[in-house]
């Protein structure tokens, strides 16, 4: 049985409620609804059809338990009773049979019921709390979880529940206190109930998820190594942990429980035959990084090898999903992503223009997918086609700034400045503070002779990135050729200021030093650029 729905008898006891005491006070109603017979008063036989649907939820037969505590919800309702403690029982069957709207709607009906009943609320809730985390809403739940954990803060599975919608929905901190709250709770006992084995293996999963969030390494992989002492083939704490490695950018050590999630992967449902796409691609992206890490190390044999490697793992991926089967369509389209953007890497241009052209046939709304092959077509000589890759870009991606940035760099690759510069103002009109834009169109007008207008664009560039030194040494470029020798003097002095490495800095220094008069001044910086050895 889930332990989200455990057995009535738990729930009630933690409700403060019992079958008697929940049919009661409606021992009249219940007469009228059903009749005493010889042998039975009716609330005996009510309390006999509320045993016998909690004995078939246990058993299992949740279809059959549901049509017992039906009979049951009718003959309150043929008497125009009010008793939440039947439509809890059924809508907790009608959960396990996935129906889950028909028990939205019977706690829903429980809730306003439970107004006489107060001490049986905080399970209605926090049932309710449970229905929506089967089908993964979380934030309709929280509110649930809230009221359930106020009303009664030392049932455990309240705050189980109440931690893992937190920690679901990014509310590290607290949820990994209501997680605290529980495993304490839990501590120590020798005979745990069935099912709570696993969700405490959950919870240390979930404190674990918490803990790397807020940079608690070492509480994190506790938590992890004690999740897998319980469950040592459990994929999600592999998973976990290759998460938390990949916050610390250990990138080598994600790979690795990545690999290890992807062999010991079980889906939850029996009946499910898609890999684990998830893992698939975050390591395809891994590998990815790795090898981006591996180029600005200066090794790019190491750096080609692992994009390979992540164009291998999405194309494991891909020959894992069911042929024609529309549950797979969302994954296909992320893995021929990943794969394509690996392509490029790898400098497959050609293959990588056909993954993303395949990608497109299946879902023609990627505006990522037109960005993405654009600049392959960009770096293939076919400026024409990136414009138009980058125009539809644009159009479906229309809050980002870097298509409209490329296509100028596609017009200008092609000598149409007008239009880069054109381009580069349709950049900056989607965000003013996107620096490459301001860049790239200050030397669109600086290559135009239009000196003004590109220390204009340059100022901005360094308003908004004031440490980065090429800001000032272009900005000395087109103040030099303005005829402004004494502002260039200023920019170039600045550029070194925050890069004492950048040799063509101390060289202009130097020559616009020279043209002033200042021949000593001069030779002492063209002396320290030969000093670079650069």
């Amino acid at each position: 049985m889930n332990l989200l729905f455990r057995s009535f008898a738990v729930g009630l006891l933690a409700s403060g409620l019992s079958v008697s005491s929940a049919l009661a006070q409606d021992e009249d109603v219940a007469a009228d609804a059903l009749g005493a017979t010889g042998e039975l008063s009716a609330q005996e036989q009510l309390q006999a059809l509320l045993e016998q649907g909690q004995q078939q939820f246990a058993d299992g037969d949740y279809e059959a338990s549901a049509a017992t505590f039906t009979t049951v919800v009718n003959a309150f309702e043929r008497a125009g009773a009010y008793a939440p403690g039947p439509l809890l029982f059924r809508a907790k069957a009608y959960a396990q049979i996935e129906d889950y709207e028909a028990a939205i709607e019977d706690l829903k009906k429980a809730i306003q019921y439970a107004q006489t009943q107060p001490q049986v609320l905080p399970e209605i809730q926090n049932t309710r709390g449970e229905v929506y985390m089967k089908v993964d809403a979380y934030q309709a739940a929280l509110p649930d979880f809230q009221a359930a954990v106020q009303a009664n803060r030392s049932n455990p599975q309240y705050q189980f529940n109440y931690g893992k919608t937190l920690v679901k929905l990014g509310g590290s901190d607290p949820g990994e206190k209501a997680l605290t709250k529980y495993l304490d709770a839990i501590a120590g006992q020798e005979d745990l109930p069935e099912g709570e084995e696993a969700q405490e293996a959950e919870a240390l999963r979930l404190r674990a998820q918490a803990y790397g969030s807020m940079r608690k390494f070492e509480e994190a992989n506790a938590d992890l190594e004690a999740s897998l002492a319980i469950e040592p083939d459990n994929y999600e704490a592999y998973f976990t942990r290759s998460q938390i490695a990949l916050i610390e950018e250990d990138y080598a050590e994600a790979a690795k429980n990545l690999e290890q999630a992807i062999a010991k992967y079980e889906p939850k449902d029996e009946a499910e035959d898609l890999p684990f796409a998830q893992g698939y691609l975050t390591l395809a992206s891994v590998y990815e990084e790795q090898g981006k890490e591996l180029a600005r190390e200066g090794d790019a044999e190491a750096a080609t090898e692992k994009y390979a490697v992540s164009v291998a793992t999405c194309e494991k991926l891909l020959e894992e999903l069911p042929e024609k089967d529309p549950r797979t369509d969302g994954i296909r389209v992320a893995a021929l992503f990943r794969r394509g953007v690996a392509e490029r890497l790898h400098g497959d241009l050609a293959d990588a223009v056909r993954t993303f052209s395949k990608l497109l046939q299946l879902d023609p709304n990627q505006g990522e997918a037109y960005f993405r092959r654009g600049i392959c077509f960009h770096f293939m000589g076919e400026e024409r086609l990136a414009i138009r890759d980058f125009e539809q870009a644009a159009s479906i991606d229309f809050d980002s700034p870097r298509s409209n940035l490329w296509k100028g760099m596609s017009w200008a690759k092609l000598g149409d400045m007008n239009e880069a510069i054109r381009a580069y103002g349709e950049s900056i009109a989607v965000s003013d503070r996107y620096t490459p834009a301001y860049v790239n169109r200050g030397l669109a007008h600086l290559s135009h002779g239009d000196y003004r207008k590109a220390i204009n664009d340059l100022n901005e560039a360094i308003r908004l990135e004031p440490s980065e030194a090429m800001h000032y040494y272009r900005r000395g470029k087109a103040q030099s050729l303005a005829g402004e020798r004494e502002k260039a003097i200023q920019s170039y002095m600045n550029a070194i200021e925050f890069d004492k490495t950048l040799r063509p800095a101390y060289e202009s220094l130097a020559n616009e030093l020279a043209d002033s008069g200042q021949t000593a001044l001069a030779n002492e910086y063209r002396a320290r650029a030969a000093n670079l050895g650069l």
